[in-house]
């Protein structure tokens, strides 16, 4: 069944698999996100409900977020507080993350792909940083729904391809030629494109079916979404 699983995947790897991860939300684009309802969960374990209000996002992390409770009060949170943040996507946010040509790959292989990627929410979380110093931030998340072994998030020092735009909001987000991942924890990785062979056996090295599956020209940096979810379905514990 693995065998066989990966074997579809290979073949049908020719389409830019990259955008299965959904858009990163920029600092430019953080209106698309605002007055949508939220869940906060604390560092000390406790959960907060309500409407994201304002939120600051620089560099690609969430620096402090204000939120209205349903009591009608308000709590301003800075990141260190916070463990995970959650907010409900609009209907503009949802057409942000949305990439046909991923949904097309994984029907081919018989697996419905939107009832695996969460697009109803966007969700930051606390990770450690890919910094010598073990600096945590709050990341939004890329792999919502396969991100059972594998976090990959937004790395904001990322050159990306073109998006394309409609007024001032980018509707498809450009493909990013680097992200960071986080596996099982453990402090975040940087997956370059260039580079990404080394990358892929390191990452994947307790994954044989995938060593053989993908090895020489076969792991290719386009396929990246591809390979995670793969991951997730066969070797993740």
């Amino acid at each position: 069944m693995k065998a066989t699983f990966i074997f579809l995947f290979v073949l049908i790897t020719g389409s830019a698999f990259s955008q299965g991860f959904v858009a990163a939300i920029g600092s430019d684009d953080i209106g698309v996100i605002l007055n949508n309802p939220a869940t906060v969960v604390l560092e000390t374990g406790d959960t907060l409900k309500g409407k994201l209000t304002s939120a600051s996002l620089i560099n690609g992390y969430v620096k402090n977020v204000t939120l209205k409770l349903n009591d009608g009060s308000k709590r301003k949170l800075d990141a260190a507080a916070m463990k995970t943040l959650i907010v409900k996507a609009s209907a503009l946010a949802k057409m942000a993350m949305m990439n046909e040509s991923a949904n097309s790959i994984f029907r081919t292989i018989k697996t419905d792909f939107n009832s695996i990627i969460n697009r109803e929410y966007i969700v930051f979380e606390q990770a450690l940083r890919a910094t010598k110093k073990d600096k945590p931030a709050m990341m939004q998340l890329l792999n919502p729904g396969f991100d059972h072994a594998i976090k990959v998030y937004a790395d904001p020092n990322a050159n990306e391809t073109m998006k394309l735009q409609s007024g001032d909001v980018s509707i498809t987000g450009g493909a990013d030629k680097s992200y960071l991942f986080v596996k099982n924890g453990e402090k975040a990785v940087i997956v370059k494109k260039n580079g990404y062979r080394r990358n892929f056996d390191e990452l994947y090295l307790d994954c044989p079916e995938m060593i053989t599956a993908f090895e020489g020209d076969n792991a290719r940096f386009k396929d990246l979404a591809g390979h995670v979810f793969v991951y997730d379905q066969l070797c993740a514990k």
